[in-house]
């Protein structure tokens, strides 16, 4: 089930766009690779009003950045920095880490320390464009 989710979005990904107006921008890229994600934020105030992304990458990179944009946007950007610090302590192996169930199909990259760094490639992305 949860294979399913990040394949369907890495196949047909969510806010895979440009920005007309950006407030922040964040790059992550990975030289061994070649994966390389952009993501975009527009903020009002405090809210991410919206967020996209753009690059290419691998499977894992892809669906975790189309998932991260879903997850964040209509967020504060406090709640948005807290989802990723509990994507990385899922990603460290914390077993207390509750991730929301949209977040939820990231778990099963866990098993596989070699992707951790493609499935937090867009957040770290993210707290760049935030900061």
């Amino acid at each position: 089930m949860y294979q399913d989710m990040l394949l369907a979005h890495y196949r047909r990904p969510l806010n895979r766009r440009k920005l007309d107006v950006a407030s922040g921008t964040g790059t992550r890229s990975n030289p061994l690779c070649g994966d390389a994600i952009s993501v975009e934020v527009f903020t009002d105030g405090e809210q991410i009003a919206d967020v996209a992304f753009s690059g290419r990458g691998c499977s894992i990179a892809v669906a975790s950045s189309s998932m991260m944009t879903e997850a964040v946007r209509g967020h504060t950007v406090a709640a948005a920095r807290a989802l990723a610090h509990l994507l990385d302590g899922m990603l460290a192996g914390d077993p207390a880490v509750e991730l929301p169930e949209t977040l939820r199909a990231l778990r099963g990259v866990a098993l596989f320390p070699g992707r951790h760094g493609c499935a937090a490639m867009p957040w770290h992305a993210l707290r760049s464009a935030l900061e």
